[in-house]
Parts: C-alpha cells; structure tokens; sequence
C-alpha cells in the first residue's frame, strides 16, 4: 500500500529509489533531508508500508522580478516589487512506479497545498523548472503555461488555480 503525502523524515528508506533523472535521484538522496532541516525547503514523499520512498516533491516560496521572463499575467496591476510564487523545486516517481499516476497525484498534492497556503500567505502563481521535454509535456497536460515559450519555466496563475479547483478539480 503507498502512504498519503508526508513530509521527509529520517526513518524513510531513501537507499533504492531512482526515478531514471541523476539529478533528480541524487538530490532526494543526498540533500532534501538536510535541505529541510535547514529550513530553505519542504520535501513531500509517498513510501510503500516499509518506508521506501517512491515518489517526492520538494517546495520552497520564492519570489520573481518583473523581468522579461516573468509573464505579463503575474505581473498585472502590480507595483515593481518582488512577486511572491510557490515553487516546485522538483517531482520524481522511482522508475519501478512510473505511469501509475503517482505524479499527477502528487502534483496535485503540491497544487492544492499552495492554494491552501495562498489563503494566508500571498502567493501569485506556481512555476516549476521542468527538467527535460517529458516533464515540459506533463506540466503541460495540466495546464502549466511555459514562459517565455519554449522554455522550462512553466506558470500556473494562482486565479487560475482556484477557479479549477472551484470547479470540483
């Protein structure tokens, strides 16, 4: 059975997973714990009953200028003052789960957390850096938007969010 999203804990058996992207693997591996205890990220994991992970996401607030590469939407009506975002730093499933709808699932996890935090904290869009064409083509089929086009860099205004979710999505 594979747990509901948790946060990164010491007792997670992080020794076999490999999602097939180096540095991907080698970042849950070598740094997310450490990287959560220091306070600069949040690293959400699924584990089968054993506590081997299978799945993560990792996420930090960040903000962005009003630079070129910032799409017009986010900086709409805004002051030329840093914008708040919700990353998603990164988004891997252990190629053993690949093409279950792990990462659908966890990215909706790492969504509608953002939404959740956005009723406290002022947050303006979701972007992610999608490490390669397969990952640009998943955050695509849900609705990321690349910025500048043909880029990694991907948005999802945070009005836009929340009018699917108030659809039922």
């Amino acid at each position: 059975m594979i747990s509901r999203p948790e946060s990164l804990r010491k007792e997670h058996d992080l020794s076999a997973f490999n999602c097939g992207k180096e540095p991907l693997t080698n970042w849950l591996k070598k740094h997310a714990l450490q990287s959560q205890l220091s306070g600069h990220t949040k690293t959400m994991i699924i584990a089968e009953s054993d506590n081997v992970i299978i799945g993560y996401y990792s996420y930090n607030i960040i903000s962005v200028g009003h630079e070129d590469s910032t799409p017009d939407r986010v900086k709409k009506g805004l002051a030329d003052h840093p914008i708040p975002v919700f990353l998603i730093a990164r988004l891997a499933i252990d190629s053993k789960h690949q093409g279950k709808g792990l990462g659908g699932r966890l990215l909706r996890h790492a969504v509608r957390g953002a939404a959740a935090i956005s009723d406290t904290v002022p947050i303006r869009a979701i972007i992610v850096d999608a490490i390669d064409d397969e990952a640009t083509a998943f955050y695509k089929s849900v609705d990321f938007e690349p910025y500048p086009a043909h880029s990694r860099r991907m948005w999802l205004l945070m009005k836009d969010l929340r009018k699917t979710l108030g659809s039922g999505a």
